[in-house]
């Protein structure tokens, strides 16, 4: 990796941890340096600063075999998810693969509580996203830096939890996906979603102080996945420092099974891949059904 790059992940590192459940740890362990970073103006694609209106949503694609359609039908996406396409100057969500992906079950005797043990068997590994590896450190932050909605890790009552810190790194870019588990129950998974759901109504836009940078300026806005176990909802959060020409961007998915939500972070430096993140957030979910 060149230096320049180097310094660049580095910083991207920095900014992640600005925002609940972003990278506090990388491959790259270098420190940045700002003052010596090139701009990067020209290369990054443009970030909204605010929440994208309906009519930049392109139409619903027609309802695939199976799924429910008419009167009375339930809807394809969970609510307050998006209708699954959405054109972003950082990529394009294309909604979950086809095919939806099992949907929780539970037994004669109730819903069932999956271990610690059971929650580590279903994270995401070697494999599962082509090109990624598995970090040997989750990291355990728990900062929103300024948003009082995303301030947690979900850890706080959970009967089981376990993480896994994934990156990609490439000539010229690297990404990070993390997948945190928690076992909450499902009155605390339902309102977890909800809780981040409307943060970018209470926390659409602010700034925050982050060590090495300064002030980084933080957008939240809402990001369509379509719909994956018994309710997902996403967001997207972008850091701009006001004193180093980098954007920081990830996207943050939370999906309930039951009482067992997945918080599934992708962080990237130079622009995303949503359909990436929607890939992984399924496969989190689906590699779940496969254990209990």
């Amino acid at each position: 990796m060149r230096p320049g790059v180097v310094r660049l992940v580095a910083v991207g590192a920095v900014l992640a941890g600005a925002v609940s459940g972003c990278v506090t740890r990388t491959p790259a362990e270098t420190s940045a340096s700002p003052a010596a970073l090139p701009s990067l103006a020209d290369s990054l694609p443009a970030v909204p600063s605010g929440p994208v209106s309906p009519a930049e949503s392109t139409p619903t694609p027609p309802a695939r075999p199976g799924m429910a359609t008419g009167p009375g039908a339930e809807p394809a996406t969970a609510p307050g998810t998006g209708t699954g396409t959405r054109p972003g100057p950082t990529g394009v969500t294309n909604g979950p693969p086809k095919g939806n992906p099992p949907q929780s079950r539970g037994t004669a005797s109730g819903p069932h509580e999956p271990t610690g043990a059971e929650l580590r068997k279903a994270l995401l590994g070697p494999g599962d996203l082509s090109g990624f590896q598995v970090d040997g450190g989750a990291g355990d932050d728990a900062g929103g830096g300024g948003c009082a909605a995303l301030d947690t890790d979900f850890s706080s009552g959970a009967s089981a939890r376990a993480e896994v810190l994934l990156f990609q790194s490439a000539a010229d870019d690297s990404s990070y996906i993390r997948e945190r588990v928690r076992h909450l129950g499902e009155s605390r998974a339902r309102a977890a979603i909800d809780r981040v759901q409307g943060a970018p109504g209470s926390c659409g836009r602010y700034t925050t102080t982050v060590d090495q940078l300064g002030a980084v300026t933080v957008t939240v806005d809402r990001l369509g996945v379509g719909r994956i176990g018994d309710e997902a909802t996403a967001l997207r959060i972008t850091m701009r420092p006001k004193i180093a020409s980098v954007v920081a961007v990830e996207n943050l998915v939370l999906v309930r099974r039951g009482g067992t939500l997945i918080i599934l972070t992708h962080t990237s430096l130079s622009g995303i891949d949503d359909d990436l993140t929607v890939r992984a957030a399924v496969k989190a979910f689906t590699k779940t059904t496969s254990v209990w």
